[in-house]
């Protein structure tokens, strides 16, 4: 949604240097106020701010400029016309598409929304009524689509990764907002992108805030990111990969793990089979994720919305994977999880619960105890339980479905 390209003529030039300063929606802005500054240094971005490098490397790229009085506004929001325009000098094409949008005949960023538009950054299909809204802040939702979009102009498998990520309902993107809500959900695929390249991150409570805004300072890091990711492909991206892998399959055991699909089939072999546990009820398996818990650090795009490294840290060091399945349960009488865990097929059940702080964290919903949680006769639950695996020569991953069909991996000898 962003991009468009001011390195015409140099009245336009002069026009589009002028706007970026603007920290504020507004429509007509006093030259006297708005005139760009040359300079790369900004008196309101000291060295000991933490974005000094980043703001003053896209300044020399010229990418973004700052105020006449000598500031750059650091913790401004950056708008939809000042992103546009970023996106447009990194690009700097020469095609442009006549935007339909109603708001933009006479803006100082015209140019480049025409730029993102034939690029593909920006896309009309996702604003209504041709309204724009040039001047109204980013969302970090928005930012990742145009992020996104802008990789996808770049390489075609970024287009294909969005596509898969889109299509599947097995995508599982690592926010608490995929659970909680408070995310469009049309979002979530170039939301995945964005964090796994590392062009936008999480928050220190993991949330991704995808109605918050971006501030300048925060878009000159973004900015040296995008231009970093545009030289590489999605499989240079293990996250990414990880994320590809759930799409299709239900599980990312291929991309995090030492585990090698053989001649048998994975788990999409078995996803929403039945399995009947005994005289207990009929289970099914929906994903199955891994966390590689086999070093000192947690490792895997999944590991912050699973794993706790302050509360589990036995789990660390042990050369064992830590691995979680969604089941679905229907029990055939009232039953409790360690009653269901007893003698049931290795795969479709555990004892073991999701940590709380991450089940509440991002509303994953697992078991409050193995004892005094009874799941009721005939009802359905679905929810995601815990399991160690060990990561060594010959050890394998299996589990049979009702109808045969059988998942089955193993660490080759």
């Amino acid at each position: 949604m962003k991009r468009g390209t001011f390195r015409k003529k140099s009245n336009k030039l002069l026009l589009a240097t002028l706007a970026l300063g603007v920290a504020t929606p507004v429509i007509a802005i006093p030259a006297t106020n708005a005139e760009a500054a040359t300079t790369t240094t900004f008196k309101d971005v000291p060295k000991s701010h933490w974005a000094y490098q980043s703001i003053s490397e896209v300044a020399k790229k010229g990418l973004v400029t700052g105020y006449s009085d000598g500031t750059y506004k650091p913790s401004a929001q950056v708008t939809r016309a000042e992103f546009a325009t970023f996106l447009s000098r990194i690009f700097d094409g020469k095609d442009r598409t006549t935007a339909k949008f109603t708001d933009v005949g006479s803006h100082w960023a015209k140019d480049a929304i025409q730029e993102g538009l034939a690029v593909g950054f920006i896309q009309e299909s996702d604003y209504a009524n041709n309204k724009f809204e040039p001047n109204k802040p980013m969302t970090r939702g928005e930012m990742s689509r145009w992020l996104a979009n802008g990789l996808a102009h770049a390489n075609p498998e970024y287009a294909k990764a969005i596509e898969e990520l889109a299509n599947s309902s097995l995508t599982l993107i690592p926010i608490p907002e995929f659970y909680k809500g408070g995310v469009n959900k049309e979002d979530l695929p170039y939301i995945g992108v964005a964090l796994a390249t590392g062009l936008l991150s999480g928050y220190e409570d993991f949330s991704f805030k995808p109605n918050g805004n971006t501030t300048r300072a925060e878009v000159a890091t973004i900015l040296i990111r995008f231009m970093d990711t545009l030289k590489k492909a999605p499989s240079d991206f293990t996250g990414l990969q990880e994320l590809l892998e759930v799409a299709k399959t239900g599980t990312n055991i291929l991309t995090i793990s030492n585990f090698k699909k053989t001649k048998y089939t994975g788990y999409e072999g078995v996803l929403g089979k039945q399995h009947t546990h005994l005289d207990k009820g009929v289970a099914t398996i929906e994903r199955a994720i891994i966390v590689d818990t086999t070093g000192s650090k947690a490792k895997g795009i999944y590991k912050d919305m699973f794993f706790n490294e302050v509360a589990e840290p036995f789990s660390l060091n042990k050369n064992f994977y830590r691995l979680y399945h969604e089941y679905t349960l229907v029990p055939s009488r009232d039953v409790s999880l360690s009653s269901i865990a007893n003698g049931a097929l290795e795969g479709y059940s555990s004892l073991l619960r999701v940590d709380q702080s991450k089940s509440e964290q991002f509303n994953i919903s697992t078991p409050k105890n193995v004892i005094d949680n009874v799941f009721k006769k005939g009802e359905k639950y679905r929810y995601w339980a815990s399991q160690g695996v060990k990561n060594g020569s010959g050890i394998s991953i299996t589990g049979r479905a009702d109808d045969n069909s059988f998942y089955y991996y193993e660490i080759p000898q």
